[in-house]
C-alpha cells in the first residue's frame, strides 16, 4: 500500500518543537528576538548616520533601544497562553485585525463566549478566564400579595445584597411558553378510559374544558419564567488583594501588564483558588436568598448551566441529549506548555 495516500497524511511533528529553557522552544526565541533585530536593521541600514533622537546620535542608542525591543519580546513570549505558542498567537493577533468586525445574525450565534465547562466542579470558564457559577431562585407566589409583602421582599433583598454580597453579580431571568399540549395531554388521554366512554357527561366535561383552556391560554399569553443568579470570580480578584497596592498597578497601563505578569500564581495554584472561592461565593448567595421568607435557592449543573448560556446567545432551544456526553471535558491533544 502506498504511504502517500492524500486521505491519510500524518503530520510530521505534533508539539514536538525542540526545547530551550523549560517550556520554552526555539520558535520563542526567535519571536523574542526579533523586535530586538527590527531595531538593530532600522538604526544601522535604514537610518542615516547623522540622524539623532532628543540631542543623542543614533547610532549610541542602537543597544538600549534593541535590548529594551527584545524585553517587550521576551516579555510577550511569557504571556503567552499556555494552550498555543507565541508564534500562534502572533498571527491570530494578525488575523483578528484583519477580519471583519461585525458579523451577521446567524454567523453571530455560534458565539458563546464560554471558553471551558468543568463538569466535575459545575463551573463554566469564560473566554476572558472569569469562572461562573448559577443559581437558581425559586420565588414565593406573589399573585395576591399585597402592597407591604412587596415591600418587605424588596427589603429583605435589599439587605442580602447590602449585606452578603461584596462581588460582582449578575441576575438573568428566561421565559419560556407555558407547555400547554402536555398538560392537557393528560385530559385527552382520559377521553379514551371505560368510565368515561361510559359518561357522556363526563366525556363532554372534559372536552368543554380542554377547549376553554386552550382559548384562555391564548388570550392571556402565558409564560413560565426562571430566575437566576449568576455569580463569577476573575483571575485579577485572586492574584491581588481588592483595594490593595498591587491592584492599583495592575491597573495602570503597560506597567500592569509587568505587575500581572511578576506576581502571578502558577495556572493550577490560581484555578484551584479561584474554584474555593467561586464555591465561598456560591455559598453565601445561596444562604442570603433562603434567608428571605419563601424564596428558594439552588445552584445548578453545568449541563443546565451550558444549556441555559447556548439558548441565550442563540435565541433557540437547544437539546444535547445526554449533556456529560455532548461536553468533552478533555483536550484532543494532552500536554501543556
Amino acid at each position: 500500500m502506498s504511504s502517500h495516500q492524500p486521505a491519510k497524511r500524518i503530520p510530521k511533528t505534533l508539539g514536538t518543537d525542540a526545547k530551550l529553557i523549560g517550556p520554552y522552544t526555539l520558535t520563542d526565541a526567535a519571536v523574542a528576538l526579533f523586535p530586538g533585530v527590527v531595531v538593530i536593521l532600522l538604526t544601522q541600514i535604514l537610518l542615516p548616520s547623522s540622524f539623532s533622537l532628543a540631542g543623542y546620535p543614533i547610532q549610541g542608542l542602537t543597544l538600549p533601544l534593541a535590548a529594551f525591543a527584545i524585553g517587550v519580546g521576551v516579555l510577550f513570549v511569557y504571556l503567552t497562553p499556555e494552550y498555543t505558542t507565541s508564534l500562534d498567537w502572533i498571527m491570530l493577533m494578525l488575523q483578528f485585525r484583519r477580519q471583519d468586525r461585525q458579523e451577521g445574525h446567524e454567523s453571530a450565534k455560534t458565539h458563546t463566549q464560554i471558553e471551558r465547562v468543568y463538569p466535575e466542579r459545575d463551573v463554566l470558564e469564560r473566554q476572558d478566564g472569569a469562572f461562573l457559577a448559577f443559581v437558581q431562585v425559586l420565588p414565593p407566589p406573589m399573585a395576591l400579595a399585597t402592597d407591604e409583602e412587596w415591600a418587605a421582599k424588596a427589603t429583605a433583598f435589599q439587605d442580602f445584597l447590602n449585606t452578603a454580597v461584596t462581588f460582582p453579580l449578575q441576575i438573568f431571568s428566561t421565559t419560556q411558553a407555558f407547555p400547554v399540549e402536555t398538560y392537557l395531554d393528560h385530559y385527552r388521554e382520559r377521553r379514551h378510559d371505560p368510565d368515561v366512554k361510559a359518561n357522556p357527561r363526563l366525556a363532554a366535561l372534559i372536552d368543554n374544558y380542554v377547549e376553554w383552556y386552550e382559548r384562555d391560554l391564548a388570550a392571556r399569553q402565558m409564560t413560565i419564567r426562571d430566575h437566576y443568579v449568576v455569580v463569577s470570580v476573575t483571575p485579577s480578584e485572586v492574584r491581588f488583594e481588592r483595594e490593595s497596592v498591587l491592584d492599583t498597578l495592575a491597573g495602570i497601563p503597560i506597567l500592569g501588564l509587568f505587575v500581572q505578569a511578576w506576581n502571578a500564581p502558577p495556572i493550577e495554584i490560581q484555578r484551584e483558588t479561584m474554584f474555593e472561592a467561586l464555591e465561598e461565593r456560591v455559598r453565601r448567595v445561596e444562604s442570603g436568598i433562603r434567608d428571605i421568607d419563601g424564596c428558594h435557592a439552588s445552584r445548578i449543573d453545568s449541563g443546565a448551566a451550558t444549556r441555559l448560556v447556548s439558548e441565550f446567545w442563540t435565541g433557540e432551544e437547544i437539546e444535547y441529549g445526554e449533556m456529560h456526553e455532548a461536553l468533552r471535558t478533555r483536550p484532543l491533544v494532552g500536554g501543556t506548555r
